[in-house]
């Protein structure tokens, strides 16, 4: 038989193993940390050196060629016929760029590589190269060069004049600057050194040189140069301890040239040496202290857990009585982990009998709220799917009809975002509550989500029960909601399927009356409309449009074509509208009422939206090329598109790639655009024309008209739909629509354009009525883009649009 040891015994060899373990390793690794931390700081000391050395040099380099380029903009070279004006007026800023920017010598060339002006000599042959550098590539160059004396920087500076003719500006300058500020800001010494075969290198230039040599001269007489460059080594001088760093000297024309940072770092030493101590007399003290005290617990935690381990198979056997009686060990005087152990054990055992108790309870609770909604009690989706399997199953054993009346309340967002939440909750539960009165007991009420509503109606003989029950649901709308909290009036748009076939599953019998519903929403809302096999077949014409769309987008399928707008007042081209053309490979044009919309609804009008405005940039550029400056093009903006939260900034990027000025174009927003989301609208606007871009409300007079979002709006153009300008001439009511919609414009001081004209007679009515721009079939057809440069250059002289259509109208402006 083997020897026996008890647990208390195995546990104190074991623990005391594992301590003397622990302690070592935690010595061990505190030092080798204490030491990589040193070295890491140390590390990101010298890469703070060499980022702090390339951020002042380029600094002070900035600063100066700033300087330059500014006093040639004052002297106004650009205009210049030559460079002599401009080196005489340079000559006397000598002693400013001395003092100001540490400018030693600077000399003036030509493209030839002729001397125009010398102050001072330049190196050579680093000048010369730095002069053809720059003539070639036509851009700011420097390059560090250093002497036996000292280290300074070249710097060099293409210029052009009124001719384009190039000359290039060199400069010397001191690097001071940029050491003592990288003295300041790292507290280190700091020099320029050339590495030599001497034991001490050649100190050019340094903030305290004795300190250095001195600091150097410790080094070992083995010590790289090498070896300096990769870690640096810390060197003792008296009392102190420094650490020297030696960087590659960035930007040096010649090899051999360093930057030599020296650090004091003598209370980092002291602080590790102190450190150290304390990790070994605490690593002794923790070994004696534990062996003392792991000897006195031993013994009582393994009688304790011998109790413990008898007394937990009793929890497995829910035998909870028995358990608190064995697990119950003597109360101590001083509580610690173990009878912490023995408190959580006993209430382990009576969370489990508890928990043994709410299971039973909760189980039934739970399965009735995965069936039902918590807001207004009616059945949830799961119920609705459940209900309407049951009922169609019911149809293989009992023939007849089973519908479903889908039911969505209409502009409840609006509500919810007008009211609040918490009123939108109310009308939920109203609405839960005037359903619950119209049902029987043999139909199943159930709230599908949000604000959707569905009514199953199981064993029908025929399909008609269905239609008299939406009626009565469509009438619970007629009252008005919430009359204690203030009336609200709402409506509800329904839809009904019915099928006698028990094979149709429930998702597809929801799917029907789902697209009904839509149907009836797109009816005008507040009706029932039937299932048929027509909203299938149009749902899958959309799903084809909207995969042709994509495929339109991918492959470029779509053009822009502009109609013009003209003065009434000058007979000028005022600018365009650009309009988006689709030409389908088999279908030919589409007309954009058939694709516009669904654009929006699927969200690819946001891409679409960012082609056509670079589209537009592009054509900016040929109407300037074409002598048309002042041309405003007016591009559709969707609502989608003008809510992004990158539109500002995306079309800035635009603009600036094509080096156009935003005010060359008119961003048209609808009506619906600018009320639905207004402080949203309101602040994109105001970043917009910050930017420079004008703005125009598209269709004015057909959605919410506001004088007060007007005032409001950074508007500067009212376009009148072109539905009342072809209808002013036969019908008075249209008529006086124009004429109102003209003269309330034109007191709030904003521009109207009017759409749709078609004929002489239009035009004279709207100059009547002082109209200020126009356009329509009448004026042009919309132009495609590739055909727009020759159409100018023919119908328009010098921006004017021919005579023929205008010469009466603008002549009695006139």
């Amino acid at each position: 038989m083997p020897r026996y040891l008890s647990l208390s015994w195995k546990m104190l060899l074991l623990l005391l193993s594992m301590l003397l373990l622990l302690l070592f390793g935690f010595t061990s690794l505190s030092l080798l940390h204490m030491n990589e931390q040193f070295e890491r700081q140390q590390a990101q000391r010298k890469a703070q050196g060499q980022q702090y050395f390339a951020v002042y040099n380029r600094a002070v380099e900035q600063q100066l060629l700033s300087w330059l380029q500014s006093y040639a903009e004052l002297q106004r070279l650009h205009q210049a016929d030559n460079f002599t004006d401009f080196a005489f007026e340079l000559v006397h800023q000598g002693e400013l760029l001395n003092s100001q920017f540490a400018v030693s010598q600077f000399s003036l060339f030509d493209a030839q590589q002729q001397l125009l002006l010398q102050s001072g000599a330049t190196p050579e042959p680093l000048g010369t190269a730095l002069l053809q550098q720059t003539l070639a590539q036509q851009r700011p160059l420097a390059q560090i060069f250093c002497d036996a004396k000292r280290c300074a920087k070249l710097q060099s500076l293409p210029l052009l004049n009124g001719y384009g003719e190039v000359a290039v500006l060199l400069l010397t300058t001191d690097l001071t600057d940029v050491l003592f500020s990288l003295h300041q800001t790292l507290g280190a010494e700091v020099a320029i050194v050339q590495a030599t075969e001497q034991p001490v290198p050649l100190l050019l230039q340094a903030s305290d040189a004795p300190l250095i040599r001195a600091a150097y001269q410790r080094l070992a007489d083995d010590t790289a140069m090498q070896a300096l460059q990769l870690k640096g080594k810390v060197v003792l001088l008296g009392q102190a301890y420094f650490y020297l760093h030696l960087l590659p000297l960035m930007g040096a024309s010649d090899e051999g040239y360093f930057l030599l940072l020296l650090e004091d770092v003598s209370q980092v030493m002291a602080e590790n040496q102190r450190y150290q101590h304390k990790v070994l007399w605490l690593a002794a003290g923790c070994f004696l202290g534990m062996l003392l005290l792991i000897s006195l617990l031993t013994h009582r935690i393994s009688r304790r857990i011998l109790q413990l381990a008898q007394a937990l198979p009793l929890l497995a056997q829910r035998r909870y009585n028995e358990f608190r009686q064995h697990s119950t060990g003597q109360p101590q005087l001083i509580a610690d982990e173990l009878s912490q152990f023995n408190s959580a054990v006993q209430q382990l055992g009576d969370d489990l009998e508890r928990l043994d108790r709410q299971l039973a309870e909760k189980t039934g609770s739970l399965e009735r709220m995965a069936m039902f909604d918590q807001l207004t009690g009616l059945g949830n989706r799961n119920m609705l799917q459940y209900q309407l399997q049951l009922a169609l199953g019911m149809l293989q054993q009992q023939p007849g009809w089973v519908a479903i009346i889908f039911l969505d309340l209409d502009k409840f967002k609006n509500i919810n975002n007008s009211r609040s939440h918490a009123v939108g909750d109310q009308l939920l539960i109203e609405t839960a509550l005037r359903l619950r009165s119209a049902v029987s007991s043999a139909e199943v009420l159930c709230r599908f989500g949000g604000d959707e509503f569905a009514i199953v109606m199981p064993h029908l003989a025929e399909p008609a029960q269905a239609g008299q029950l939406a009626e009565q649901v469509l009438a619970l709308f007629t009252q008005p909601f919430l009359q204690q909290q203030g009336s609200l009036k709402l409506t509800a748009s329904i839809g009904v399927s019915v099928s006698q076939d028990a094979n149709i599953s429930a998702e597809e019998l929801v799917r029907r009356a789902d697209l009904a519903m839509y149907q009836a929403k797109n009816n005008g809302r507040n009706s029932i409309v039937w299932f048929n096999d027509r909203m299938s077949a149009e749902l899958a014409s959309r799903l084809q449009l909207e995969a042709e769309l994509r495929q339109a987008l991918a492959q470029q399928q779509f053009s822009l074509s502009f109609q013009p707008q003209v003065s009434l007042l000058t007979g000028r081209l005022a600018g365009f509208e650009a309009l988006l053309r689709w030409q389908h490979p088999e279908r030919g044009t589409v007309p954009p009422d058939e694709f516009i919309s669904v654009l929006e609804q699927t969200q690819l009008m946001v891409e679409v939206g960012y082609w056509v405005f670079e589209r537009c940039c592009q054509q900016a550029q040929t109407f300037t090329a074409l002598g048309l400056t002042d041309c405003v093009i007016a591009l559709n903006l969707s609502a989608t598109q003008f809510l992004q939260p990158e539109l500002p900034l995306r079309f800035a990027s635009l603009l600036k790639r094509y080096q156009l000025s935003a005010s060359l174009f008119e961003l048209e927003l609808t009506e619906s655009t600018l009320v639905s989301h207004v402080s949203e609208t309101l602040e994109v606007m105001h970043q917009l024309k910050a930017q420079g871009f004008r703005f125009a409300i598209d269709d004015f007079g057909t959605g919410y008209s506001s004088l007060n979002y007007l005032k409001q709006m950074p508007v500067s153009t009212i376009k009148i739909d072109k539905g009342f300008v072809l209808g002013m001439l036969d019908n008075r009511s249209d008529y006086q629509i124009v004429a109102s919609t003209i003269a309330m414009v034109h007191k709030l001081g904003l521009q109207v354009v009017a759409e749709g004209v078609e004929s002489f007679a239009h035009l004279q009515l709207l100059q009547q009525h002082q109209c200020d721009l126009v356009q329509g079939y009448y004026l042009a057809r919309p132009l495609p883009q590739q055909a727009l440069a020759a159409f100018v250059q023919q119908q328009v002289v010098q921006q004017h649009w021919p005579a023929a259509l205008l010469t009466e109208v603008v002549s009695t402006s006139r």
